[in-house]
């Protein structure tokens, strides 16, 4: 599970330099040329090789410390994410250290230093993206690192995730099936995995229901989910109303319960109903209300999410090894039904 640590020598080795250049380079001292430094950085970089002084302990102190790295603390569903996994940790007698990567690659695997570099046990991560796990695993050799996201299927990164693609196309069936013609999926982000993975099980649905599904684009930036829910809404209620407009979809999947707050928040300002003139669904399960709309989602549970995480992480150190079926585990998520969906006709079968 763990291979051999990057030492000092080993960077030497491979800059073809003495072990003292390398000191020098790494801490800025004089006595080596610009071009000699940055050669042996970049080699440091590559082989992600941390300074012995800080993770030669790792395999001798017991620091009870595990390291969190998510994208955007400012999302709710990070910020319940950290919540419990903090309370989880405890109770394997752990504490825990957040970072915010910014959804920045070259921040997540800066952090991704600091933490080894303060000794800790383990590292559970939300991944920027595709370029995650190519950044990262070397780091597995000093620590076990779980991933809280789906990782590509090349990657010997473990995860513990959703059923992303299940979401998405629950979701899809739930909107078909509760009659819904035109629907279009708000808020999708291309470089976000879990938004390619629940739009693969929309698009999928689709196709055996013979129902079309767009997912709508726009150019603009916002700085939160909400914004671009309700963004992305205002701006296809604005192009419906104008002469010769395209009519609106009855039905949205929003890409998270943030943006579907701010689509239905969109809506409600333009005196559109929901669930009678649109229905709108989200995923994670994390703000259920607004103002007289509460929130259909598609979800899994958060707190099995995260027991299971931290519970693979804590093996990992302890058992060094996996097998096959552990190195990706995928909960199956459900329906949260509630109102911001029009009824499906003669069953119940989605009530919980």
């Amino acid at each position: 599970m763990k291979s051999k640590k990057i030492t000092i020598k080993d960077v030497a080795k491979e800059a073809g330099v003495s072990v003292a250049t390398v000191s020098r380079a790494l801490n800025g001292l004089g006595g080596i040329g610009k071009e000699t430094r940055d050669h042996v950085l970049e080699i440091c970089e590559r082989m992600a090789y941390v300074p012995s002084t800080l993770a030669s302990g790792l395999t001798m102190r017991h620091t009870r410390t595990l390291g969190i790295v998510v994208p955007d603390i400012t999302s709710p569903f990070h910020a319940q994410l950290m919540v419990l996994l903090t309370s989880e940790a405890q109770q394997y007698g752990y504490q825990v250290l957040f970072c915010n990567s910014f959804r920045d690659y070259e921040t997540e695997m800066e952090y991704f230093k600091l933490l080894i570099s303060n000794q800790v046990e383990g590292i559970l991560f939300y991944p920027v993206g595709d370029m995650s796990s190519k950044n990262l695993y070397q780091y597995m050799r000093y620590v076990p690192i779980v991933s809280l996201n789906e990782m590509p299927d090349n990657s010997p990164i473990p995860y513990v995730c959703g059923d992303e693609r299940k979401g998405g196309s629950l979701a899809a069936e739930r909107l078909i099936r509760g009659g819904c013609k035109k629907i279009l999926c708000i808020g999708i982000k291309e470089d976000r995995l879990v938004h390619r993975y629940r739009v693969e099980g929309i698009m999928d649905e689709a196709r055996q229901w013979g129902a079309e599904i767009e997912v709508y684009e726009s150019d603009k930036n916002y700085k939160s989910s909400f914004d671009r829910g309700y963004g992305q809404a205002s701006e296809l209620i604005r192009e419906s109303l104008r002469p010769g407009g395209e009519p609106l979809p009855d039905g949205i999947i929003a890409a998270s319960d943030a943006t579907a707050n701010g689509v239905i928040k969109a809506c409600m300002e333009y005196g559109i109903a929901i669930p009678d003139q649109m229905s709108v669904i989200g995923f994670d399960d994390i703000n259920g209300a607004v103002p007289a709309v509460e929130l259909t989602s598609v979800s899994i549970s958060h707190k099995l999410h995260v027991k299971r995480a931290i519970n693979l992480l804590i093996r990992m150190k302890r058992e060094r090894t996996l097998k096959e079926q552990e190195r990706g585990i995928k909960l199956r998520p459900a329906l949260v039904e509630r109102s911001s969906c029009q009824a499906v006709r003669g069953s119940g079968i989605y009530k919980q």
